[in-house]
């Protein structure tokens, strides 16, 4: 409506613009002939005035002329007759109604108009006829004078007229604009908004057409074609987006394919000594020489140690298993202790002595249970290379309070929650700290390490709201340090 609006106002501007300045030329072309009619008419009653004032003063004198003119007025009441003398030391009553100076044309006998106003503000038609007495020694002239508010009337009612004309036409087109920019803009341009605003909602479904070949037609056109494009390129960033996020879960899984590898070696090891044990129960059981009490011992210790064996390989098969990504609750105390049994094999070969230092509450957060172990196995895994000559490897949980949160980290309120694993290791380099997290950047030996295990550590804390702190000193140490947000009753601190 504000368009309907602002177009019938710059049009009816025009056009009253036009109209007026038409009338106002109009109106003074009239005010020019209607004085110059009255010029004409007075010139003609002059003419006659003077023929007959010029045989009376010859016959009977110059007061009889005057008289003669002075019942001239009771005739023609509408024109003021007198005569008067073009004289500085003329009587008052003989003295013309403008100054001498307006009237040296008649020394010349010339016919003079002119206008001019009175006193009281009425503007008068001046003709003077002159004539010359006493041998064009003394020089006179009648004077014709005619009111011009006749004149001024005709005017103004046509200027009223006009104003009256011109409101009639802004009304009658405002009514007429109204209903029709109201067929042909206004629900045009409602329906490109809601449209627009579908597209920017992200609701690409719903199409648009506008019949006819006009401006609003050919927008539409623009948007429909817009509409097509944004949705095609939705779709286009969805399938992109699912092959990226198919690919990172492809990558991750072979990372902890990889991880399983490793910790392959040391669950052979592990698994050797209840095999032993089971070996050799199973001889004594078969020398008949056992009584039924060491038989049904040594059943039962084999049975132990079958559990053990079975239990480290269901650990080990549950974290080869790909499984569809899922955050629940999970306290972080049950993840940390369930990492530990999958590295304890490693831990002994190498002669490292393992610190477990749990919450004494729990630790919830909202995580997929099987990243989080993930996360937990790459950077202990880094841990215990880092120290092939022995040493500590501890591993925590905690709730924190003071700590810098990232500009990068979105939920920067409640409370966080701490993973740590610290190590005694060779450290990092400075220069090689900025690049750890990259993909396939590795200083370690060809052959014991992918260079994405780090890399995929970092996106699985992102993905889950948190981040990934870094303190190493050369050939002392390291300490990853993972912040999560904790929640309480499975939602949001």
């Amino acid at each position: 409506m504000r368009l309907t609006l602002k177009i019938t106002i710059a049009v009816l501007l025009g056009v009253a613009l036009i109209f007026s300045a038409y009338s106002y030329l109009s109106i003074q072309r009239e005010r020019e002939q209607l004085k110059k009619n009255l010029s004409r008419e007075a010139r003609y009653l002059g003419e006659s005035l003077r023929v007959m004032v010029i045989e009376i003063w010859s016959e009977r004198g110059e007061q009889a002329a005057i008289n003669f003119l002075q019942r001239v007025n009771k005739v023609h009441p509408e024109i003021l007759v007198r005569w008067i003398w073009v004289d500085d030391d003329a009587p008052q009553i003989y003295q013309p109604r403008v100054s001498a100076e307006r009237l040296t044309a008649l020394d010349n006998e010339e016919t003079l108009a002119l206008l001019a106003g009175s006193p009281d503000g009425h503007d008068y038609l001046l003709t003077y006829l002159p004539l010359l007495i006493d041998g064009g020694q003394r020089v006179g002239a009648i004077e014709l004078s005619e009111s011009m508010d006749e004149m001024h009337d005709y005017v103004e009612e046509s200027l009223r007229r006009s104003a009256w004309v011109v409101s009639g036409m802004v009304v009658s087109s405002l009514l007429l604009m109204t209903v029709l920019g109201s067929f042909w803009i206004n629900r045009p341009m409602r329906r490109l908004r809601a449209q627009a605003e579908r597209i920017g909602s992200g609701d690409f479904s719903t199409s648009l057409d506008i019949p006819g070949s006009g401006e609003l037609a050919e927008l539409a056109g623009t948007i429909e074609r817009m509409r097509g494009q944004l949705a095609d390129a939705r779709q286009a960033e969805e399938l992109a987006s699912q092959e990226r996020i198919d690919t990172l879960e492809k990558l991750r899984h072979t990372e902890r394919l990889a991880t399983l590898g490793r910790l392959s070696a040391g669950m052979a090891h592990e698994l050797g000594t209840p095999l032993n044990v089971i070996a050799g129960r199973a001889k004594l059981i078969g020398s008949a020489d056992l009584s039924a009490e060491d038989t049904k011992r040594s059943a039962k210790i084999i049975g132990e140690q079958a559990e053990r064996m079975t239990g480290i390989m269901q650990q080990l098969l549950s974290f080869a298993r790909r499984g569809k990504a899922r955050k629940q609750p999970v306290d972080l105390n049950s993840v940390l202790r369930a990492v530990v049994p999958l590295i304890e094999p490693l831990i002994h070969t190498q002669q490292i002595e393992l610190q477990l230092q749990d919450s004494n509450r729990p630790l919830q957060v909202s995580a997929d249970p099987g990243q989080l172990q993930q996360v937990l196995l790459n950077l202990s895994l880094n841990g215990i290379q880092a120290m092939p000559d022995g040493g500590n490897l501890e591993l925590s949980c905690a709730a924190v309070e003071a700590i810098q949160i990232p500009e990068t980290i979105e939920a920067s309120t409640g409370r966080w929650l701490q993973l740590q694993v610290r190590d005694q290791g060779r450290g990092i380099e400075p220069e090689d700290l900025q690049h750890i997290f990259d993909p396939f950047f590795t200083t370690k030996e060809i052959g014991q390490g992918t260079g994405l295990g780090l890399s995929i550590t970092y996106g699985i804390i992102e993905e889950h709201g948190g981040w990934i702190e870094v303190d190493s000193t050369p050939n002392q140490g390291s300490c990853f340090s993972v912040y999560l947000p904790e929640i309480e009753n499975g939602v949001h601190s």
